[in-house]
């Protein structure tokens, strides 16, 4: 379900080469994020693939000791956002929302706590 959101803080891809991972690849596993920090529930993957890099939310892994293979399509890719952007979520992982910036019809994963939901504002 889309939710609008608009954005609160600046954010800023840094992201420019993300891994990409299509249903069925196998990933190398790497370090797990701790439960503690505000965005849990990430590991460190290298796609065999494709041989790109990155976190990887868990739930969209199937794990076997220290590979993995993913049960769904994921982009790692982020979306440099503004104050004042209107965006449209239609994902969240993880601390995470997929969004749409209509403005320019960009798509990207954005921080939720860079967001206040549209009702709230």
């Amino acid at each position: 379900m889309e939710q609008v959101y608009i954005v609160v803080e600046d954010y800023e891809n840094s992201n420019a080469d993300p891994i990409q991972l299509n249903a069925g690849d196998t990933v190398k596993l790497g370090g797990k994020s701790n439960d503690e920090e505000p965005w849990a529930n990430w590991i460190y993957c290298v796609s065999e693939r494709t041989g790109k890099a990155g976190w990887t939310p868990v739930q969209i892994l199937q794990m076997n000791g220290a590979t993995g293979t993913a049960t769904t399509d994921y982009t790692a890719e982020e979306m440099t956002v503004a104050v004042g952007d209107i965006l449209y979520a239609t994902k969240e992982l993880n601390g995470w929302l997929w969004c749409l910036r209509e403005a320019d019809n960009q798509r990207g994963w954005v921080p939720k706590n860079c967001l206040c939901h549209a009702e709230k504002w």
